[in-house]
């Protein structure tokens, strides 16, 4: 199930050590931050958003290199530059305690920014990477061609290579060059065992949702995630796919948003605003 109609938030921007960051915020109640997948962008919560702003304060943004922030002036694509590009987000906003939600390899990025800061209260991870390779991603291809990546002579090849693959897939991209690059690097460094072991080293709380008919990450990955990652609300459907985000946005925020109000942050003075 799904709202009437998407987000229509507005895409703001916020000055950074290093560079500009574009976010939507909407909503009021406990803070809500968003991770999408590789690639992706806020678009990707377009649908979750007003199932949830009702009761928390979502904030969805655009990791470097993708949507309308600009990689060039932020840390490295890996997991941990990534990690650390969300916390000074967090950092910049002005934010003293939020719950992340990440999907796909978002889910893996939200994970390590957990662990690095004790103001993660919780994580969600919708339709994530788990502790090993999924079917949809593939480690040494993608480390096999970012030298011919990196390489100005056969970039042009590369990246349309990558474009025609990603739509292929069925990523909403557009046209930049630097989209398919950072997501190719990105993609490149995830270190899945890593993930999973953080997982397990949490005690932060952790809800787990996930579809028996995604086609990019197996329902086996998500089988072992709801194993080892730390206590919470587990949400499984028959279907939905990769995108459960949005085929399941109500079914979601049913769940979600009780469990942030009342168990993750129960002392929140819901009263006032937090914007």
């Amino acid at each position: 199930m799904v709202p009437d109609q998407p987000s229509n938030a507005e895409i703001q921007f916020i000055e950074m050590q290093g560079g500009v960051a574009a976010y939507t915020d909407e909503g009021f109640g406990p803070v809500l931050v968003c991770v999408h997948g590789v690639p992706g962008s806020t678009f990707d919560f377009r649908w979750l958003a007003p199932a949830l702003s009702q009761n928390l304060r979502v904030i969805r943004i655009d990791l470097p290199g993708f949507g309308k922030t600009p990689r060039a002036a932020h840390p490295g694509p890996d997991m941990d530059g990534m990690a650390q590009f969300i916390l000074r987000f967090i950092d910049s906003i002005g934010l003293d305690s939020v719950s992340l939600l990440g999907h796909s390899l978002g889910g893996a990025i939200a994970t390590q920014a957990a662990a690095m800061d004790e103001r993660i209260l919780a994580i969600v991870l919708v339709s994530s990477a788990g502790p090993y390779s999924h079917r949809g991603h593939f480690p040494k291809t993608y480390k096999a061609l970012l030298p011919l990546a990196c390489n100005p002579v056969t970039r042009p090849l590369i990246v349309s290579m990558g474009r025609k693959a990603l739509r292929w897939a069925g990523f909403h991209i557009g046209n930049s060059d630097e989209t398919v690059l950072t997501a190719l690097e990105c993609a490149a460094s995830i270190n899945f065992k890593r993930h999973g072991e953080t997982l397990k080293k949490l005690t932060k709380p952790t809800m787990v949702i996930w579809a028996e008919d995604d086609r990019i990450v197996e329902p086996r990955i998500s089988e072992i995630l709801k194993e080892i990652a730390p206590s919470g609300p587990r949400l499984h459907f028959e279907t939905g796919g990769h995108n459960i985000q949005k085929m399941r946005a109500i079914e979601i925020a049913q769940m979600l948003c009780p469990w942030i109000q009342e168990e993750v942050n129960p002392f929140l003075d819901r009263g006032k605003s937090v914007l």
